[in-house]
């Protein structure tokens, strides 16, 4: 063979080659495009189908899902040349595959993750469908072979691929052949998107709805507790001036032992109404509805109010109270809130400390004012002090103490925030004690 030949015989081979694998890079970025275009699970398959169809001019082509809980596949598209025939009017049409039936062309692509050649398009589609519309579309449309291609990730099926073809499995053009392997990959990860997608969706949706039954519960708790709030506040005030008509004296001499019972039902009485005040103002922050009344206030005079207060409770623990007021100490906050965050932190000294000291101190400098309740007691972890004013967090140590809502601090970080200021807590460690700062402005 003359030299000239053989280099036109290589180079005509190589061009075929050449044109083989561009026409296959061009359907591969076809394919990538749809699935770009779209992400819909239904609608990216019957893309998918119909390109495949439009290429290959494949009488029939078709999707079919595994639906691992049902046990079975389903076709969710397909594309045939001729449309007239009745069989290619919806894939209602079509039958389900049991996976459970283990000779069946699709079940066994599926098992060995490898071409199946078929004798029917009537064995591939499964049982439902009708027999003669079945041999009618193949005659008509010039079947004479039909492949099973499995779609598969890992170890994990998710479908398969159907080609009914106008000519036999051997007679696959070289095209074809260069494709098939990077089109199951791509048509697989495709499909895999669009179900995540619309696991998503679903999801998404799904989310939704809960969320907004949620919101509808919480208006619904927010609303009870407002009321149950109110109608607690009535008894309480009464069973509070009851208590102080009998210790003193009003209502008859009391004996050391009664008065002993009448101060465990005051401290009682008192905790139930601090409890009651932070579930009224819990309501009010959820809704949104949480007012304050800014004043140029005094706030040495609400740190000594809430100190006498609870000096009893620090007596009867004896504990050493450390507390030295220095003249007024002016602050913008409305005076009954920033009672209520000092309350607490005075309170939680008391609850959280089994001996030693709390220590109180008051300071004004760089145009802020500080609150800080420092106390002995269990003291706080990191993880503690991370989460100590969120909403019904406990701390570590509220396994020690009898009685804790969980909302207190959660209710002393919004008041603040309310008042322009903010809450702080630190803490060395376990049984080290713990500080509770409050800051606002002058």
């Amino acid at each position: 063979m003359p030299i000239a030949d053989a280099i036109n015989k290589e180079l005509y081979a190589r061009n075929a080659e050449l044109a083989v694998r561009n026409k296959t890079l061009s359907l591969l970025r076809k394919i990538d495009e749809v699935t770009l275009e779209t992400l819909e699970t239904d609608q990216m398959i019957a893309r998918v189908v119909s390109l495949l169809d439009e290429e290959f001019s494949y009488p029939f082509a078709a999707v079919g899902l595994v639906d691992a809980k049902k046990r079975e596949l389903s076709w969710r598209s397909f594309a045939c040349l001729d449309t007239t025939i009745p069989l290619c009017h919806s894939t209602e049409s079509l039958g389900k595959v049991k996976l459970t039936k283990r000779t069946h062309p699709c079940v066994e692509a599926l098992k060995t993750k490898h071409r199946v050649v078929a004798k029917s398009l009537f064995e591939v589609l499964g049982a439902g469908v009708n027999p003669v519309l079945t041999k009618q579309f193949e005659k008509q449309a010039g079947i004479k072979s039909v492949l099973v291609f499995p779609l598969a990730t890992g170890s994990e099926p998710i479908g398969v691929l159907v080609l009914g073809m106008n000519r036999t499995a051997n007679d696959l053009s070289r095209l074809e052949k260069e494709t098939f392997g990077s089109l199951l990959s791509l048509i697989t990860i495709a499909i895999e998107k669009a179900q995540t997608y619309t696991f998503l969706q679903v999801t998404t949706k799904k989310l939704r709805s809960a969320n907004k039954k949620l919101k509808a519960l919480d208006s619904l708790k927010s609303e009870f507790l407002s009321i149950a709030s109110h109608q607690l506040r009535t008894p309480l005030a009464i069973m509070k001036g009851y208590v102080a008509m009998l210790d003193n004296g009003m209502l008859g001499i009391l004996t050391g032992e009664q008065k002993d019972a009448l101060k465990t039902v005051g401290t009682s009485t008192e905790q139930l109404i601090m409890l009651v005040n932070h579930l009224l103002d819990l309501t009010r922050i959820e809704a949104g509805k949480l007012q304050v009344k800014m004043e140029t206030i005094d706030a040495t005079e609400i740190v000594n109010w809430v100190v006498e207060f609870v000096t009893p409770k620090i007596l009867e623990k004896k504990l050493t109270l450390n507390w030295k007021p220095n003249g007024k100490v002016m602050v913008q906050a409305d005076p009954e809130k920033l009672k209520e965050v000092v309350m607490n932190f005075m309170d939680n000294a008391v609850k959280y400390t089994e001996k030693g000291s709390i220590t109180v101190s008051l300071s004004s400098a760089g145009g802020l004012v500080k609150i800080a309740v420092t106390d002995t007691g269990y003291g706080l972890t990191a993880e503690d002090q991370e989460r100590m004013f969120e909403k019904f967090a406990t701390g570590s140590a509220s396994k020690f103490v009898k009685t804790t809502s969980g909302i207190g601090l959660y209710v002393c970080h919004k008041l603040a925030e309310a008042m322009g200021g903010t809450v702080m807590a630190e803490s060395k460690g376990k049984g080290k004690g713990s500080t509770f700062t409050a800051t606002f402005k002058v």
